[in-house]
């Protein structure tokens, strides 16, 4: 009778001690860190929705903390993702590139296969296009939005110059010399960042050698020392020497091109479609707000392949560690983020917000209604009468080339080296790099 009480007393602790147990797993809490880019003022709008998104996560998955790792998106991108690549220890949540970054970290097994998640949330075929995150058929990226570059411009200080917009490379720099002799700076510009100036210069080259000369270099099909290309680096020193830029760019951080802008010392900028947020901001812009034009990199005299076409796409986003894959609570966490980042109210908020285009198939109801300035109307015009886009080079070359162009175009903004001294050590480094791949 003891030894049968016994036995029902120890069943009941030890039935009461699993449901404890249970309901402690059930409710543990897990923090994930999350890898962002949206620092300062002028990315505020997309912090908030991310911040957004996250609330919306936690409701979703009990238990589940997060801890915000902003980093500079050129230092994440070069430096601090790459190096936790390397030790298989990226965080579960990352900004992500497309192109050559993406291919890179499959190769290494770092990134996890979204392919049947998106089919688990019927987002498969939502994507304008997703061909950036694709290697051998399956997704390992979603882009947060889509964007375009070309030049925004003071449209008051062209009125009262009564200044037109230029429709050949010859009319931009008689344009650029007729601001000058009135004293202002023609193209606002800060190229402590290599990217920024490599920005104006990949458009430039796609003039002069073709928009689809950047998706030969990593095959050696093309070459980065080509006539042509060393055609467009001339030009671009040739304007460096004309004084069109800021002196001492070199030393500016890219938030100060905008600057230049706003404060009527530049009259044009060329930049990417997620600026024109700032200059529908009243707080940023000031008395330049809603009063910002924009037009597309004019055509090139003799210059190969279309001459519309626009530096876009989409390729920039999220992606997520691999190693969640393992973790039952990680993994709800991965799916209840791109459920609740990735739809249409989210791609509106982006575009009404921040102008950032959608990157997804947006009901065209909804789309037609979204709250939009002027200025991003202008750019979704240019698009729209572009013959294509074409994809920024760095998702199409190798990091150690993205380097060394990086490195080269400061030297030649600096007057430390020619174009085609240049070029010519960038096409070494290319070689290079293909031959490692192979």
């Amino acid at each position: 009778m003891r030894k049968s009480l016994l036995l029902i007393v120890l069943s009941v602790i030890l039935v009461a001690t699993t449901a404890i147990s249970s309901v402690g797993a059930a409710t543990k809490s897990i923090t994930i860190k999350v890898r962002h880019t949206q620092l300062g003022e002028s990315k505020q709008q997309r912090l908030n929705i991310l911040n957004d998104v996250l609330k919306k996560v936690q409701k979703e998955v009990p238990g589940v903390q997060f801890k915000l790792d902003g980093v500079d998106s050129d230092v994440n991108r070069k430096e601090k993702l790459r190096s936790e690549m390397v030790i298989n220890n990226p965080p579960p949540i990352f900004d992500l590139f497309g192109g050559s970054d993406t291919q890179l970290y499959v190769q290494a097994g770092r990134l996890l296969d979204l392919t049947p998640i998106l089919k688990e949330l019927g987002l498969q075929n939502k994507f304008i296009s997703l061909g950036e995150f694709t290697v051998n058929g399956k997704v390992y990226g979603l882009p947060i939005g889509g964007y375009q570059e070309g030049y925004f411009y003071n449209k008051e200080y062209f009125k009262a110059k009564n200044l037109k917009i230029p429709q050949t490379l010859e009319d931009l720099e008689k344009l650029a010399d007729s601001i000058k002799k009135d004293g202002k700076t023609p193209f606002a510009q800060a190229s402590k960042a290599a990217w920024v100036p490599l920005m104006a210069a990949n458009t430039l080259w796609a003039r002069y050698a073709g928009p689809d000369i950047s998706a030969g270099f990593s095959t050696g099909k093309t070459k980065w020392n080509s006539p042509e290309m060393v055609a467009a680096f001339n030009k671009y020193a040739d304007w460096v020497k004309k004084g069109y830029f800021k002196e001492g760019e070199l030393g500016l951080e890219y938030a100060e091109q905008r600057n230049q802008l706003i404060r009527g010392e530049a009259a044009m900028m060329y930049d990417g479609s997620w600026a024109s947020s700032v200059f529908a901001d009243p707080k940023q812009a000031g008395d330049l707000t809603n009063k910002i034009g924009y037009f597309p990199m004019p055509k090139v005299s003799n210059g190969k392949g279309s001459q519309t076409a626009v530096n876009g796409g989409f390729s920039n986003g999220y992606g997520f560690s691999a190693k969640v894959k393992k973790d039952k609570k990680q993994m709800a966490v991965i799916k209840s983020f791109i459920k609740n980042m990735y739809n249409d109210e989210m791609q509106i908020r982006g575009l009404e917000a921040d102008g950032v285009l959608p990157s997804m198939k947006v009901d065209a109801g909804k789309l037609a209604k979204a709250k939009v300035s002027d200025l991003v109307k202008e750019i979704i015009a240019v698009g729209n009468k572009s013959s294509g886009a074409f994809p920024a080079f760095d998702s199409l070359v190798q990091p150690d080339v993205n380097t060394a162009l990086s490195e080269g175009i400061q030297k030649l903004i600096g007057g430390k080296i020619t174009a085609k001294a240049m070029l010519d050590g960038v096409q070494k480094v290319q070689a290079e790099a293909n031959s490692a791949d192979d």
